[in-house]
């Protein structure tokens, strides 16, 4: 017995240790598979665009041969963090005939592409754009972030159901595309829930802070937040004072540790809702990424995570599509099963995404997970 035992062991270290060198064998072919990118590299936003190129540079560090050898390369273009740069950047790609693209700009500048995207007829995925009317604005276009829809429900539900608070106060900016539609989401979806609002604050206009100074914070339980970095700083100064909750919306610390670097210490004790916590169970990738994230003092970057998970479908598709159309490129995008991202499984439905969706209390800077709904 003792001997079967022995032989059966050898065989199954032999098949494991052959297929370890087999996954290594990838012989390159040559061939590049040429894959564009959308990114604000200069002026306003470039922050949060090396932020996401360190995501999507170390996923293609880590399989940047397809299993046929053929390499995957990418052409980075800078949008110039404006949505003329951005009309440009995505012509060049496209005159250039990438195979596929991944956008990592934000809704108001994927807005402004409307007329382009009409015509577009080039796979195209967006990690970050949470805007609601993205998926509309092309066949060819795939969501792999929660949109603004399902951020507001899980925000709403969360305040009335999960803490039990009937009132709440909600700041926004009007000029900004994405706070002014995910704050009226919520706005529509708490008021649905018989939730009632003491006080909405447009961050737009000039006396924002002196309204929220003054405001009566008395049976306010909990404010939803979906104000930018900085704003959101200038905010927390006033309502440190005021010992009242806050819920901010996605990215906002990732988007503080570049834009309000002075005033990180504010946002200890804040709600978030966020696509991942730093006490959740990653893949081995996370904990490679996270240490380099962290030697630029980005640990926990929802923009470096959300780009390397869109990395992982773009594969995926190449993978399973040899000839690299279009067509096929785009099918799996729309609708694939599972596809292992960063920090657990997600999939595509009709352009969109089914993933996990964390509420995180910020403790000493670390995303420390409340709630995950599904």
């Amino acid at each position: 017995m003792r001997r079967y035992f022995i032989l059966f062991y050898m065989l199954i270290s032999a098949l494991f240790f052959t297929a370890c060198e087999e996954k290594k064998k990838i012989i390159p072919s040559g061939k590049i598979v040429k894959v564009g990118i959308l990114a604000p590299l200069s002026r306003e936003n470039r922050k949060y665009g090396y932020q996401s190129l360190f995501g999507i540079e170390f996923a293609n560090r880590e399989k940047r041969y397809l299993s046929n050898g053929d390499e995957i390369r990418f052409e980075i273009v800078d949008t110039k963090s404006s949505p003329k740069g951005t009309q440009k950047a995505l012509k060049k790609l496209l005159d250039n005939n990438v195979t596929a693209i991944i956008s990592l700009i934000g809704s108001g500048n994927m807005l402004s592409l409307k007329e382009a995207l009409a015509r577009l007829e080039t796979p195209m995925l967006v990690p970050f754009a949470t805007n609601d009317e993205i998926p509309a604005l092309s066949k060819f276009l795939a969501q792999i972030c929660m949109s603004n829809q399902r951020e507001a429900l899980v925000a709403a539900h969360y305040i009335k159901d999960e803490k039990f608070i009937n009132r709440v106060g909600v700041l926004y900016n009007s000029n900004n595309p994405y706070s002014y539609a995910l704050a009226k989401q919520f706005q529509n979806y708490f008021k649905g829930i018989r939730g009632e609002e003491a006080f909405v604050i447009d961050f737009y206009k000039q006396n924002a802070l002196q309204k929220l100074a003054k405001v009566d914070l008395l049976n306010v339980g909990m404010i939803f937040s979906t104000l930018r970095a900085n704003e959101s700083a200038r905010a927390l100064k006033i309502l440190h004072k005021k010992n009242v909750n806050i819920l901010l919306s996605d990215g906002t610390l990732s988007a503080a540790k570049e834009n309000a670097k002075n005033d990180l210490d504010l946002f200890n004790g804040a709600y978030i809702i966020e696509h991942y916590a730093s006490d959740m169970k990653g893949s081995r990738d996370y904990k490679k990424l996270q240490k380099i994230l962290k030697k630029e003092g980005l640990q926990d970057s929802s923009y470096a995570f959300l780009a390397y998970d869109a990395y992982q479908l773009l594969y995926y598709a190449l993978q399973n599509c040899p000839k690299y159309e279009q067509q096929c490129i785009n099918a799996l995008f729309q609708n694939s099963d599972i596809i292992k991202g960063i920090a657990g499984n997600f999939s595509m439905e009709n352009g969109k995404v089914k993933r996990k969706i964390y509420v995180d209390k910020i403790k000493n800077l670390h995303l420390k997970r409340e709630i995950v709904t599904y």
